[in-house]
């Protein structure tokens, strides 16, 4: 049985669903007496979730999980850390440089010296050959954080992976891993390797079909705007067409390679917004992929149920500009790396684009550009670019609103709205971290393979 810690951080019903997919049994631990030697009903115990270092340590003292775990893991008992998870068995963190962590393996966590943060998509990651539970595994796994772990023992390191330098991906002590990136997302190689960890050895290894590289990937993401159960697309927010299942229509672009999947209420009501979660609960439960949930969300509470729906981020456009203090708020309670800030922007002028609301119907006056900068200040890990002008048109993606963004923000940016050409799609990935596709996709007129073979021709990295 394992055992799966709550640190109030993350979504915690991707790791639910891939053990379940795995047939392994685990149920979240209830109290720290639970993790006593003599009485645990468990043999094994995963720490999951994103999340802040100093909020998650104070949890865990408070709580009495820390010296819990500690007695746990110090005799050599099964222990799987996963992002957070693995940060806190260090000794101190700069995202919270007097809160102490566990303290189990010496070293610390720093900030990524680099512009742009959260790292977040594919990265390539290489396990040194005598991993005791990933073989010789080399793959791209999904990772989403602002801090790396530097442990001051060599041998510690189990992996590695690469974002500004070089750093340790993953550690491993014995029956003690851990891993920085999030096995549950990570399509089928992060299925084997968490069955290889369940099963105690590296029984399986997860290097099939896959494109060797090194650091992170462009990422291929589709968009499923959903009205009422069904996904529907329109041109510049208008003429919406019946475009399919959303369920049916995530299975297939999971199993075509697709990077994440975004989930757009459009019709943004309580009842459009049920039946959009219900979607979203039904791909998680199968679908071992990052998914982005938005529309509709005006508060921590709506974003909560979004999580715990089995959304691993959310997208918020409407609210936030109405009350900004939102992306904050949104950020304290799940970590900036879950909180999309989406801009549906239009050109008013040279050089010049406002940010739109309510689904592109009022302008609200604000510079779109110095809106994404002024969103990334306040707690937006991520910004999901829309340009209403391009949308739905097959004309090309906004080029100069693409790279005003990528400028004034320091987060990854998801470029939206106009593909129409695999060499549009092309310079949208080359100019932003991410393109996002509908329309083309929708209606057969190309598939995710097509788009990543043709992108790696043209010098572009992509996850296979």
């Amino acid at each position: 049985m394992v055992g799966i810690i709550d640190p109030e951080a993350g979504n915690l019903a991707s790791v639910v669903n891939a053990l379940e997919r795995l047939k392994i049994p685990a149920r979240f631990v209830r109290s720290p007496d639970e993790l006593a030697p003599a009485a645990s009903p468990f043999d094994k115990i995963i720490f999951p979730g994103d999340g802040h270092f100093g909020q998650v340590m104070q949890m865990l003292n408070r709580s009495g999980y820390a010296d819990a775990l500690r007695r746990w893991i110090e005799p050599g008992r099964r222990f799987l850390g996963i992002c957070i998870g693995m940060q806190i068995l260090f000794e101190t963190s700069e995202e919270a440089p007097d809160v102490p962590g566990l303290g189990i393996i010496k070293g610390k966590v720093k900030k990524f010296p680099v512009r742009k943060i959260p790292q977040i998509g594919w990265n390539w990651t290489q396990f040194k050959a005598n991993s005791a539970f990933a073989g010789t595994l080399s793959s791209h796994f999904y990772y989403i954080h602002s801090y790396y772990c530097l442990p001051d023992n060599e041998a510690d390191a189990a992996a590695s992976a690469c974002y500004g330098l070089p750093y340790t991906s993953a550690v491993e002590r014995g029956n003690l891993c851990a891993v920085q990136f999030h096995p549950e997302k990570s399509g089928e190689a992060g299925l084997t390797l968490l069955k290889n960890w369940a099963n105690g050895g590296a029984t399986e290894l997860v290097s099939k079909n896959q494109t060797s590289g090194s650091g992170l990937t462009k990422r291929i993401i589709p968009c499923l705007d959903v009205d009422d159960g069904r996904v529907v697309k329109g041109v510049k927010f208008k003429e919406i067409a019946d475009a399919g299942c959303p369920v049916e229509l995530a299975r297939r672009y999971n199993a075509e390679g697709a990077d994440e999947l975004i989930f757009l209420d459009i019709g943004a009501s309580y009842k459009s917004r049920a039946t959009l979660l219900d979607a979203v609960r039904k791909t998680a439960a199968e679908v071992f992929i990052p998914l982005c949930v938005g529309g509709g969300i005006r508060s921590v509470e709506d974003m909560r149920l979004a999580m715990n729906a089995g959304a691993d981020k959310v997208s918020v456009c409407t609210a936030a500009l109405e009350r900004p203090a939102l992306l904050t708020e949104m950020a304290a309670a799940y970590g900036s790396q879950c909180v999309v800030l989406s801009i549906d922007a239009k050109r008013t002028g040279k050089n010049r684009w406002n940010a739109f609301a309510k689904g592109g119907r009022i302008d609200t006056g604000k510079n779109a550009v110095e809106w994404a900068a002024e969103a990334a200040a306040l707690g937006a890990g991520e910004i999901l670019l829309n340009s209403i002008d391009a949308d739905g048109t097959g004309s090309g993606y906004d080029l100069e609103l693409i790279r005003a963004v990528m400028d004034a923000a320091p987060v990854p940016v998801i470029a939206s709205g106009g593909a129409g050409s695999l060499e549009q799609i092309r310079e949208a990935a080359s100019a932003a971290d991410a393109a996002l596709v509908a329309s083309l996709l929708h209606f057969g007129k190309t598939n995710i393979p097509e788009i990543k073979n043709y992108l790696q021709k043209n010098g572009l990295a992509v996850r296979g």
